[in-house]
């Protein structure tokens, strides 16, 4: 770790949150959804997944889009709970992680997601041993409620001139060779996280 290093960066799903897009797949092609795949294809970044994240619909607007394309009567609470489905949780060694960092660095988040998303995390995972999620990050930075995304790299540098902090100061971790990429770019320091990596290791 380089030792100019004063804040730390994560990435939410894929980093923190263990994901399972099949899970989540399949429970929408059960209901209906025909392209599911192409649709949720991160680079269908104007299909209404891809408006979601970036907050340009609302849920309700998301909800009414798949009822839609599902040509189901589905329930607000059957689409969220299918949606939800995508994230698994996350493992008690990255919290305490988290929390441990927040003692010695700058801890903040940088995350494509969307309003269901972020609010069942908040709720479900982000609860933990009495703590909620404002005390594992100094600040929280969403593509949905800032109307950018990653790798776009407006989005990067929204994030430092709102948090005040300097490129050559901050190590990004993110799961996506693009994002990492585009955060590289700027100067910001990256880490490329591969599923089962120790997380803790980085830091020793």
């Amino acid at each position: 770790m380089d030792k100019k290093i004063r804040n730390v960066v994560f990435d939410l799903g894929g980093v923190l949150i263990n994901l399972d897009f099949e899970n989540c797949l399949n429970a929408f092609r059960k209901a209906g959804f025909q392209d599911i795949e192409k649709q949720v294809c991160q680079y269908e970044r104007e299909g209404v997944f891809g408006q979601f994240e970036r907050g340009e619909i609302t849920p309700e607007e998301f909800r009414a889009a798949i009822r839609e394309k599902a040509g189901e009567t589905l329930s607000d609470r059957k689409i969220d709970d299918m949606w939800n489905l995508m994230l698994l949780g996350i493992p008690r060694e990255k919290l305490d992680l988290l929390l441990e960092l927040r003692e010695r660095y700058m801890v903040y988040l940088l995350s494509n997601t969307n309003q269901l998303h972020w609010d069942y995390a908040c709720e479900q995972m982000f609860s933990y041993r009495g703590f909620r999620v404002n005390d594992f990050f100094e600040d929280t930075f969403l593509s949905f409620k800032m109307h950018l995304a990653k790798p776009d790299t407006e989005i990067y540098k929204q994030m430092m001139k709102d948090a005040n902090i300097l490129p050559e100061e901050t190590l990004f971790i993110d799961d996506s060779e693009e994002n990492c990429r585009a955060a590289s770019a700027l100067g910001i320091q990256t880490h490329q996280y591969h599923i089962g990596e120790n997380l803790r290791e980085l830091f020793e």
